[in-house]
């Protein structure tokens, strides 16, 4: 099942000022090299968890429809993979954009969103189609089934101070009165924002999806005074991780990586003049991993 990122994440999940401080390195002469290094081990990380770590674009290109086209799953069973089940390979799950099929015309449809049900409370975010209805027929032609979807931890975040607005890069539209946590890497968010603390979305700008925010429902707007240092994250509860936070042990699973690479250390150790590996590192990694498809 082909699966392209047709929108990369607006950062990188860690800061290259958080990586600098990790390999001990106090100037930026090496900031490319440990960005490139920094890069690496994200893709490594996606490819071994199959998470999207910071909110990006996916599709997801099938030659059909999956089946059999069953109209339920088995009774009684608490989860599974059903056969009629399009899997998406990348989580956690923001939002399914769209799904859609060439017809027998040769024209591109759109699936309406009312035929079928979404599931992303799992290890692996499903979808089938509602009770008693069927996948449509597409024609038999590869690649004639496409999914879009959006999927990441966090988004990234754009901040304009002095309109006292973020814009989450990647995300779905958010709407007023819902509850954003935020985070960041290698500084500081926007004054007066903190890490861990609810925010409530008090406007929202329709076109571009900026959104300023408020401490309380209703409450008045917050004044930012800066735009902060470092990258700044954002998000609402898509997963069982706090919302708008890219997983801890990722995060020091990469910086393991990344300080091995950059002068062996973090994933091996020095033992007698030998460099041993320490097994337990990947395993930061193991309460992510998505089941196989």
């Amino acid at each position: 099942m082909p699966l392209t990122q047709i929108t990369p994440p607006g950062a990188l999940p860690m800061d290259v000022l958080e990586a600098r401080a990790h390999v001990r390195q106090d100037a930026d002469f090496d900031d490319i090299k440990l960005r490139a290094l920094l890069s690496g081990a994200v893709s490594f990380a996606a490819l071994e968890t199959r998470r999207a770590l910071v909110a990006s674009r996916w599709q997801l290109t099938l030659d059909s429809f999956p089946g059999p086209s069953l109209t339920g799953v088995p009774w009684g069973q608490p989860y599974g993979l059903p056969s009629h089940a399009i899997l998406l390979e990348r989580s956690p799950l923001v939002q399914l954009v769209a799904i859609e099929y060439l017809d027998m015309g040769g024209i591109w449809q759109t699936m309406p969103a009312g035929d079928y049900v979404v599931d992303a409370a799992g290890p692996v975010p499903r979808i089938t189609p509602i009770f008693g209805r069927i996948w449509p027929i597409p024609m038999p032609q590869i690649g004639s089934v496409r999914v879009t979807f959006d999927a990441g931890y966090a988004a990234a975040v754009r901040v304009d101070a002095s309109a006292n607005s973020l814009t989450l890069i990647n995300w779905r539209p958010l709407k007023i009165g819902e509850v954003l946590r935020l985070s960041n890497s290698g500084g500081a968010l926007p004054a007066p924002l903190q890490p861990n603390t609810d925010y409530i979305v008090n406007t929202l700008n329709p076109t571009t999806g900026a959104v300023t925010l408020s401490a309380t429902p209703a409450g008045p707007e917050i004044d930012l005074t800066d735009t902060g240092t470092g990258t700044h994250y954002a998000g609402t509860q898509v997963s069982a991780e706090p919302a708008g936070v890219i997983p801890e042990g990722i995060k020091a699973w990469m910086a393991c990586r990344i300080s091995d690479l950059y002068e062996h250390r973090g994933s091996t150790v020095a033992i007698k003049g030998q460099l041993a590996a320490l097994p337990w590192i990947d395993g930061l990694l193991d309460p992510f991993r998505a089941p196989l498809l």
